[in-house]
């Protein structure tokens, strides 16, 4: 919560603090130019945040599908972690091994919610059964039994009517304020009202990279990059497993989760026999 509260701070309120700067003035054609190229941003932000309010309602669309027309496979529960636990029911996050479309074994992360704990169906050595993804890559797999419930936020639509309200308002506040007689020739690239949509995106993107966490699947492997959720199902439903020979490693000077960033050079043998070198960034091993 928190966090959202920080973005709507810098997408909304911060921007604010620069209207009285000094005004850059350019020409009527420039200034039209960038009117529409304002106005363009601040639709691609209200798209990023409808994308980011559906994304619980979507997920259930997708695991659903999933679950009527995914493989069947049968995995076996390594170890359970309990998550949140009430009177009646215990989140768990469970860490499960199976064959993936390629015949290979691979591991990943669950979340469940065990409503009959007097049961012991998600205990170590337990198996349950998971649909694989046929046809895409998000989410890679559901679960087969059980439902998948999520939660949809009354003010999604909200934030959407906001955001349209806040481009035509704070451009008639910076209109009002720094236009002086010379229309909205005040329009240049660092005027607030069009940079502010800019930085909007930017922290909209990360978080809808975040919110991923919303899902039930949880990577097993850390992968750091913004298509990561995209890769990890591709890994996980087609990957296999091979040795790789450690070239040279160095950290990068960054730190996740207080733990340094390390880059690895890692070469491998192909099936076709092709050598390959890849380099890869971990925060931890």
């Amino acid at each position: 919560m928190i966090f959202i509260l920080l973005i709507f701070f810098f997408m909304y309120v911060f921007p604010i603090f620069f209207l009285y700067l000094p005004v850059i003035r350019t020409t009527s054609i420039v200034a039209t130019i960038l009117l529409v190229v304002g106005v363009v941003l601040y639709l691609v932000q209200t798209f990023m945040i409808y994308k980011f309010v559906t994304r619980p309602q979507k997920l259930l669309t997708q695991h659903e599908d999933i679950r009527y027309s995914g493989q069947l496979v049968h995995a076996e529960i390594l170890n359970e972690e309990v998550i949140q636990e009430s009177n009646h029911e215990i989140s768990k996050r469970l860490l499960v091994q199976f064959l993936n479309l390629a015949g290979n074994p691979v591991k990943s992360y669950v979340k469940v919610v065990d409503s009959k704990p007097h049961e012991h169906r998600f205990e170590r050595g337990k198996t349950i059964d998971l649909k694989l993804n046929k046809n895409g890559f998000q989410p890679p797999f559901t679960l087969n039994d059980g439902e998948y419930e999520t939660k949809t936020s009354p003010f999604a639509s909200v934030w959407i009517i906001f955001n349209i309200v806040y481009m035509i308002g704070f451009f008639i506040v910076t209109y009002y304020v720094q236009n002086d007689g010379y229309g909205w020739r005040f329009l240049s690239p660092v005027t607030s009202w069009l940079w502010a949509p800019i930085s909007g995106i930017i922290l909209l993107r990360i978080l809808l990279k975040l919110s991923s966490s919303f899902d039930i699947v949880m990577r097993y492997h850390p992968l750091i990059s913004f298509n990561s959720e995209e890769e990890f199902g591709e890994l996980l439903l087609y990957g296999k497993t091979v040795e790789g020979e450690i070239l040279s490693y160095s950290q990068t000077g960054l730190h996740v989760n207080e733990q340094p960033q390390v880059l690895f050079s890692i070469q491998y043998v192909t099936d076709e026999g092709k050598k390959l070198t890849k380099r890869i960034k971990m925060s931890s091993v």
